[in-house]
Order: C-alpha cells, then sequence, then structure tokens
C-alpha cells in the first residue's frame, strides 16, 4: 500500500517535471524567436492639416502593442514585446504639428516607445507591412464627416427598405416618458444624442409615412418630456425630443423597435448640499470632525489619513486648535483649519504642501527671482515656425499684441541687477510679449514662416500658442434665391361717334349762287371742308360722264385734332397693342345728298403674369465677408444749361444697376451660422428711351439659421389698382346710351419680392495620405 503511494507521488513529480520543462521550453523558444525583431528605424512624416504620421520600422512583423497616453506630461506610450532596438539614437527629434520628439527605450523584455507631445492630442495606430504606424491629429475632434442639415422647407422623397410603422408615448411606473418607435424591419442604425437642451434621435436610412410626420404635446402626462417632434430630415428620420427640468434618459434597440426612456432626477437633500457646496467651490467628500485642543499638525494627519493624499507640513506649522464640524466636504475642513492658524497650501500632483502663509509667499518669490534669472542668462536658441493656415505676419502680430504684466515689484534690498529687476516689473513693449525679453520673432513672408530667437522654454510656450491658433478655418456657402413675381391686369373700353350731312336745296349761310348744299358736321370745321371738297369731286365727275359712276361721298372720321368725329373716345394701346375696333355706318342715305352716322366701338384687355428668379451663390471663410454682383452700368446724356447742342455744361452720367449680395458668416459652437446679409437689387426704369429712373430693392440684416436650412430673411408685397372713366357730360350720363359717349379704363398690378438664404457648412475630409 505505501509503496503504490510512493509510486503515485514519483508519477505525479515526474508530470509536472516534464510539463514544467514543456513550459520552460516554450517559453524560451518565444523569448528566442522574439529576439528576432528588432527596431531599425523611426521615421517621420507631416500631413495635411498639420498632423504627423510617425512609421515604426522592424526587420519582421510585429505584434500589437500595448499602448496608453497620459494628459500631464502629454504623451503617447507604445509597449512592443519582444523587441529589440536597434537605432543609433535613442531619440528623434519631430518638432512638427503636436509632436515634440520621439523616444524608444529597451528594457529586459520589451522596447518601449513614447511619443513626446506639446499638448494632449487625438492619435490612431495602424499596422504597416514591416512595423506600425501611429497618426497624431492637429484637431481635437474628428472633423471629417459631413454634417446632417436641419430639415428641408419641403418634405423630401425618400425610398428607403425601412418604413416607420408606428409611434407611440407612455407614463412608466416611475414618472417617466417611454418613447415607443416601431418599424417594419430591424436593419437600421440609431445615433442619439443631447444638443441644446433637447434630445435628439436620428433612424438612418428609414422613411417616415406622412400620417407619422407630426408634433405631439405630451405635457398632460406629467413626465419630463413636453413635447415630440416627428419628422424626414434627408434620408432620416428625426425625431427631437424636448424635455424639461432635470431628466436622465436612456435608449435601446431590440429587433425592429427602439424605445427612449426619459426618467426624472429626483433631488434628495443630500443632493441641494452638494450643489450648494459646489457653488462654494468645495466637491471634497463629507466627513465630521470633533477636536478639543489637539495639535494642528495631527489634525493635517487625520485629514490626509481620510483623503489618501500625500501632506507635506512645514515645520513652522505649530499650535493646536479645536474645532467641531459635521458633515462638512473635507476640502473645506482643510480650508477652516488652514485659515485659522494663518497657512497655506500648494498642490502638486498628489502631494500638498503646508506652510505659513509668509514662508509659501517668500519661496514663490525666490521662484520668481530663480526664474527671472534663468531666463536672462540661458542660451538664446533659434527655430523656424512654419505656418499653414494663417498669415505668418498675423501671427506675429498677435504674439506681439499680447502684453506680459508681472505683479509686483522687487524691493530695493534685493543684490539682483537692475535687468532681472525690471524684467519682474510691469513692462509693455512691442517686444515683450509672449516671447522673454531678449526674444524676438521675424517674418519670412516668402515661405510664410516666423524665425524665433528666445530660450528653450519660451519657444516651446510659443509653438503651443501658434497650434492653437494656426488651424484651418472652416468655410461656409451661402446660397440665395430672390424671386420677383409680377400680375398685371389692364382693361379699355372706348367708343367714337360721329354724325356728317349734305343737301343739294340748301345754301352755305352767307355763301351766294352756291349748289352744294348745306353741310351739317358733327365733328370741327376741317371735317366739313372734307366733306364739300368730296362732294365737288362728285358732281365734276357727273358733269364730265352724266353715264359714269361718280365717286362716292367722303366723310372724314379721322380720330386726330382736327377731326370729323363728334365722339373721339377709343380704346387706347396697351404695351404696344392697338386695341380691336368694330365700325359701323349706322345711317347713310339720300340722293343727290348724304347723311352718315357713324359708331365704332373698340376694346383691349391684357393679363400678364411673370417671375424673375435671381439666385446667386458664394463660398466663403468663417467670418470672412464676401460679394458677388452681376449688373449693368448706363451712360445717360445730361443736356447743357444753354439748351441745345452747344449750350454747354451737358455730359455723360454713369448709372450702375446691379444685383449684389454682400454677406458674413460666423459659425457656431454647436455649428448654426450667424449670417450678416446685405442684398441689393437695382433696376433701370425706361421713360421714353432714356433711362432717368433707377428702382432699388435692399434687404439688410442679420439671421441665425441651421446648417443646411432654408430661411425667409425678407419680403415685399405691393399691389396697384387703377380705374379711370373718361366722357361727355350729360350725354355720357344716359342709361345704355351713354356708353357711346364715355371710355373706361382698369388697372391693376401685384409685384411680391421674397428673399430666401441657405448656408451650408463645407466640411472637406482629411486627405491623410
Amino acid at each position: 500500500m505505501k509503496a503504490s503511494r510512493i509510486n503515485s507521488r514519483v508519477q505525479t513529480s515526474f508530470k509536472c517535471l516534464v510539463a514544467m520543462v514543456v513550459i520552460c521550453g516554450t517559453a524560451i523558444t518565444h523569448t528566442v524567436h522574439a529576439q528576432t525583431v528588432n527596431l531599425t528605424d523611426i521615421v517621420h512624416s507631416k500631413l495635411s492639416g498639420d498632423n504627423v504620421q510617425i512609421n515604426i520600422v522592424a526587420d519582421a512583423p510585429l505584434a500589437e502593442p500595448g499602448s496608453f497616453s497620459t494628459d500631464t506630461p502629454a504623451r503617447i506610450a507604445l509597449d512592443f514585446f519582444g523587441m529589440k532596438s536597434q537605432l543609433a539614437s535613442a531619440q528623434t527629434l519631430v518638432e512638427a504639428g503636436k509632436v515634440k520628439s520621439v523616444v524608444a527605450v529597451e528594457t529586459s523584455d520589451r522596447t518601449r516607445v513614447i511619443v513626446n507631445l506639446y499638448e494632449s492630442a487625438r492619435y490612431t495606430l495602424n499596422e504597416s507591412e514591416n512595423g506600425y504606424s501611429i497618426t497624431i491629429f492637429q484637431e481635437e475632434a474628428d472633423l471629417s464627416a459631413t454634417l446632417a442639415p436641419k430639415p428641408f422647407s419641403k418634405r423630401p422623397d425618400v425610398i428607403a427598405d425601412v418604413s416607420v410603422s408606428n409611434i407611440d408615448f407612455r407614463r412608466s411606473e416611475a414618472g417617466g416618458g417611454t418613447l415607443i418607435v416601431d418599424l417594419d424591419d430591424d436593419n437600421f442604425a440609431v445615433d442619439t444624442r443631447e444638443r441644446d437642451g433637447e434630445i435628439v434621435v436620428d433612424l438612418i436610412g428609414v422613411n417616415l409615412p406622412s400620417t407619422y410626420e407630426q408634433s405631439l404635446d405630451v405635457t398632460d402626462f406629467a413626465t419630463p418630456v413636453k413635447k415630440v417632434d416627428s419628422f424626414q430630415n434627408s434620408e432620416n428620420v428625426r425625431i427631437v425630443v424636448v424635455p424639461q427640468g432635470k431628466y436622465q434618459h436612456l435608449s435601446f434597440q431590440a429587433g425592429g423597435r427602439f424605445t427612449l426612456i426619459v426618467d426624472p432626477i429626483i433631488e434628495k437633500e443630500e443632493d441641494l448640499r452638494n450643489e450648494a457646496d459646489l457653488a462654494l467651490g468645495y466637491e471634497g467628500e463629507r466627513l465630521s470632525i470633533n477636536f478639543q485642543n489637539i495639535d494642528v499638525r495631527s489634525a493635517l494627519a487625520v485629514i490626509a489619513d481620510f483623503t489618501g493624499i500625500n501632506f507635506v507640513t512645514s515645520d513652522a506649522v505649530q499650535g493646536s486648535i479645536t474645532i467641531n464640524l459635521k458633515d462638512v466636504p473635507w476640502d473645506q475642513a482643510l480650508d477652516v483649519i488652514l485659515r485659522t492658524k494663518g497657512l497655506g497650501q500648494r498642490k502638486t500632483g498628489n502631494v500638498v504642501w503646508i506652510a505659513p502663509n509668509p514662508e509659501l509667499q517668500k519661496f514663490e518669490e525666490e521662484e520668481l527671482k530663480a526664474n527671472a534669472v534663468i531666463a536672462e542668462y540661458a542660451p538664446l536658441v533659434t527655430e523656424v515656425v512654419q505656418i499653414n493656415y494663417a498669415k505668418a505676419q498675423a501671427i506675429a502680430d498677435v504674439v506681439k499684441s499680447v502684453k506680459v504684466v508681472r505683479q509686483g515689484a522687487i524691493s530695493s534690498s534685493n543684490n539682483f541687477a537692475d535687468s532681472v529687476q525690471n524684467s519682474l516689473n510691469v513692462t509693455e513693449t512691442d517686444k515683450n510679449s509672449l516671447l522673454s525679453s531678449r526674444g524676438s520673432v521675424t517674418v519670412d513672408a516668402r515661405t510664410n514662416s516666423l524665425l524665433v530667437q528666445d530660450v528653450p522654454e519660451k519657444i516651446k510656450e510659443l509653438r503651443k500658442v501658434i497650434a492653437k491658433l494656426d488651424k484651418p478655418v472652416r468655410q461656409v456657402l451661402i446660397e440665395t434665391r430672390i424671386v420677383e413675381a409680377n400680375d398685371n391686369f389692364s382693361r379699355e373700353l372706348g367708343a367714337r361717334l360721329g354724325f356728317q350731312r349734305v343737301t343739294e336745296n340748301a345754301r352755305f349761310p352767307g355763301a351766294n349762287d352756291s349748289n352744294i348744299g348745306t353741310v351739317f358736321g358733327s365733328g370741327t370745321l376741317a371735317g366739313n371742308t372734307t366733306l364739300v371738297n368730296s362732294y365737288n369731286e362728285q358732281q365734276q365727275a357727273i358733269a364730265d360722264d352724266p353715264f359714269g359712276f361718280p365717286p362716292p361721298l367722303t366723310f372724314d372720321t379721322s380720330t386726330g385734332t382736327p377731326g370729323g368725329l363728334a365722339v373721339d373716345l377709343g380704346a387706347n394701346a396697351i404695351g404696344g397693342n392697338n386695341a380691336a375696333s368694330y365700325a359701323v355706318d349706322i345711317f347713310r342715305a339720300g340722293t343727290g345728298f348724304g347723311n352718315l352716322i357713324t359708331l365704332e366701338l373698340s376694346a383691349l384687355q391684357a393679363d400678364g403674369r411673370g417671375k424673375i428668379v435671381a439666385s446667386p451663390r458664394l463660398l466663403t471663410a468663417n467670418q470672412k465677408e464676401a460679394r458677388i454682383s452681376q449688373g449693368q452700368e448706363v451712360f445717360v446724356t445730361i443736356p447743357g444749361n444753354g439748351g441745345g447742342a452747344g449750350g454747354g455744361g451737358g455730359g455723360l452720367e454713369r448709372i450702375d444697376a446691379e444685383l449684389e449680395l454682400i454677406v458674413t458668416p460666423q459659425i457656431t459652437p454647436d455649428d448654426r451660422v450667424i449670417l450678416d446679409v446685405n442684398i441689393i437689387q437695382d433696376q433701370l426704369i425706361n421713360a421714353s428711351g432714356t433711362f432717368t429712373t433707377l428702382g432699388t430693392k435692399e434687404i439688410e440684416t442679420q439671421v441665425l439659421a441651421d446648417n443646411g436650412e432654408t430661411v425667409v430673411i425678407g419680403g415685399i408685397y405691393q399691389e396697384r389698382e387703377t380705374s379711370g372713366e373718361t366722357k361727355v357730360p350729360l350725354l355720357g350720363d344716359v342709361p345704355v346710351l351713354g356708353n357711346l359717349f364715355k371710355k373706361k379704363s382698369k388697372e391693376s398690378i401685384r409685384t411680391e419680392l421674397l428673399i430666401f438664404l441657405t448656408p451650408k457648412i463645407i466640411s472637406p475630409k482629411l486627405n491623410l495620405g
């Protein structure tokens, strides 16, 4: 029995030994294999947008590294396990974008590649053929995505495979609001976010039937939700939930159903106290302490143990204190203790230095003096700072315009040089800017660069400032539509009436031996003369040929002055078109005598509609004024004072008739656009072949619009109606027959001007090669 147990133990030990050998052999093999990978080179290149790409080159494929980043100091660290460094120098200077340098540090089991940054940055890590590449971006946020526009002014026609089948709103048992959206398929994506105090839900690639495009007022449900709006937004469905009060929300998708829950936040007494503490600047965890004549150093040790923060107390901190605090933030308790004993604190990381205020002030003063000495005598270096998007001169002006103002003056008892003392006083000169008193900046316009000479620390700070200023300016496309609609109506009604007669037996009054008869005319004497001359020609023709056909009598029915008509009130022409007329001889008879009553009715009606559309558009940078115009120049002759061609004093006057758009956009942080707009539309009015009148329509305003939203910024509506009547006194007032002695006209003109404006933020995609 004992022998079997011993054999079992021996077998178990042998198996363990074999397993250990196998594991160790595997580890040794893995280590040997890992040692064959060597870091051969680190190459950096500058991309568009002041981005930087760093390539880590090895002689064999690398496994995915472990990575982490820190904000203070700003660094990105990559751990490549099993890789050895074969670089001639551990540090590689970059000094481009936000990257300062790259350092490769080799340990026993890995090589750590550290990217030193001027400030925290966004980065991506990608695998390459023989290594990895890391791209450090200049922008803090990814602006490459196209901004989704707000709803169109007209509902678009969307063709999508997924449609909304139902929208429902309910009240939960906890008093919250629940929005339920059912779709006929589960193949859709959802984007939920908060913006401007609203909860915005975008259902990507979904169609919304018109029956569900509505605005729901759900205030009566007594939930944190006040209103729910749903509409089609381009190719997506947008649901905007307007909350009220304090709330918290969550959303989830299960199959073809999307659910949004908005619950109220019920504030307790503790929450109200925390808000009051935050208003005073205290945010620490609450504690209660009751000290009776306790040593100050011991009281500080109690707070240090409670918070886990390292306290360094000066030897000058002495005395005791009696304090009783209940349920107060620990940082407020610490502040009370320090103020009671005249102490101050200086925090560096996780270490707090406690000392009397005079000691702290003396230390800071000595530190300022030391820094002043370093700035005064430190060696100067010269660097070239490339400016990518802004003008180098503009950046230099900004650098010089920021004055260095140092508070306090040095006492005359200090044994420092005058130059050091002056550097600690208030100095305001063009040279004393973001640079030190010895620094200088020069602009190279040819390469759009700054040549900076200063101490290294100042140049490092200046690079950080320039990196924030030298950014690409976003652009805005402004589309304008100026629509002018006209509706004109004109009508003319008129009549012309005349009477003339000649008899053979009568004579002219006062005439002797005349056989032409007596002439009665309803028009002028000139009209009678025409009839007499025609009668004489007719009688002469009869005498010459008794058996022939004499010519008929000619009656004067002309419309001019003088004429033979009694009533000459015919319709006027409209737009160069003559009126339609119908003439008839009411009575004309007699042998050897003539009788004539002539009537002519005329009428003309014009009905016209027109629309003038102007669509100027322009692209401009953010906060940059842009102007676009189109029109014509006309020179009008001005007559001289003396009259005639030789009067003198005349000349040519230039008249400009333009359609002009002047706009200055400003993009807000929430991707809206503030527009300062000035639109002018001129029109030349022709009068008798000479341009004498210039009609101008102008609008100047400021408007706030969402990206892609069309707004009406102005409109002018004009309506003019005129009517007239011209008639013969008394006769024109006779019922029915009075229309033969009058002329009527009517004119109606309607003009409407509308101005539409659509701003669109242009976000070009970054080309990172």
